[in-house]
């Protein structure tokens, strides 16, 4: 048995298949295939059921998934203990679509350029998925919406408030919100997601009911099809965002509950804490607008 063996069993947990592990960890369909049958051989049991296309794991590869991932995570303390001082090993992280452009680049940028041996893996997924896949130990720390009920075991580390604003295109007649909304066919941000849902809260409390004419889940589709006049929305004002340039008519909502409020979330006790720290750190300037110098930028290419 060894430690490659594990990751590339931990790979396929995550990846959903054989096929995809190898290209998540850069091994071919056989190499994967061949890992996985010499851990079976040395183990005597079969790890994965081959039977089913595409392949899954059993109970008991399951099982060991996550003896796997307690494996790895002591592994990347121990190789942590020779940086120097740095952050070393490796870190899961989670990520909410909108905050994939604002404002985690930066943050990770400023952050792998002070520590070269740092690997930060990325996936991006509804709040309440990186929510469940932390608690599950899949992830190391996960960037969501905050909740209004923080799931059970889990801590929070405050990044951004982004208040909540209409958009309209300039042409749109209309001062006041109320009259927008009454107006024009509505664009929903995904009512699956932790946002989408404080949006239709905000508005039911007002007693706004808009006409419905679009839900999708990505806002910047969301702020084009606006921008194309086919309807207004409620979005966050992005934190990090660069302003300037925008043809868009932003009316902001009043009120604490019209904040849409992004954290770091991650395990209780959770062994690389020190690491989400530093990650913490440098996302929230990433939201306050501090740009990463160009040394870093550079160096993260």
């Amino acid at each position: 048995m060894n430690l490659r063996q594990l990751r590339t069993l931990v790979a396929i947990a995550e990846q959903g298949s054989f096929t995809a592990a190898g290209e998540a960890m850069g091994l071919s369909h056989s190499a994967v295939s061949l890992q996985m049958k010499a851990l079976e051989d040395e183990l005597g049991v079969l790890l994965a059921d081959r039977s089913l296309r595409p392949p899954r794991l059993t109970d008991r590869g399951l099982a060991l998934v996550e003896q796997a991932r307690r494996i790895g995570h002591i592994v990347d303390e121990i190789r942590a203990l020779g940086a120097e001082g740095g952050l070393a090993g490796s870190l899961a992280l989670g990520v909410v679509p909108t905050a994939l452009v604002h404002p985690l680049p930066p943050a990770l940028a400023r952050l792998q350029a002070a520590h070269p041996q740092l690997a930060i893996r990325v996936r991006s997924g509804l709040s309440g998925d990186l929510a469940q896949a932390v608690r599950a130990g899949e992830l190391d720390a996960a960037l969501v919406t905050e909740p209004a009920l923080l799931p059970e075991g889990l801590a929070a580390r405050h990044v951004s408030a982004e208040p909540l604003q209409l958009i309209a295109s300039p042409g749109m007649e209309g001062a006041e919100l109320a009259d927008l909304i009454a107006r024009y066919p509505f664009i929903w941000f995904s009512r699956k997601t932790w946002a989408g849902q404080q949006i239709e809260r905000v508005l039911a409390r007002r007693g706004l009911r808009p006409r419905e004419a679009m839900e999708v889940d990505a806002l910047d589709a969301v702020e084009a099809l606006v921008r194309a006049g086919l309807g207004v929305s409620v979005v966050p004002a992005r934190a990090g965002a660069a302003s300037g340039a925008d043809s868009l008519r932003r009316l902001p909502l009043e009120g604490e509950d019209a904040i849409r409020r992004l954290c770091v979330i991650e395990r209780e006790a959770h062994p690389r804490a020190h690491v989400v720290a530093a990650l913490h750190t440098e996302l929230v300037r990433a939201a306050a607008g501090v740009s990463a110098p160009e040394s870093a930028a550079s160096g993260a290419a």
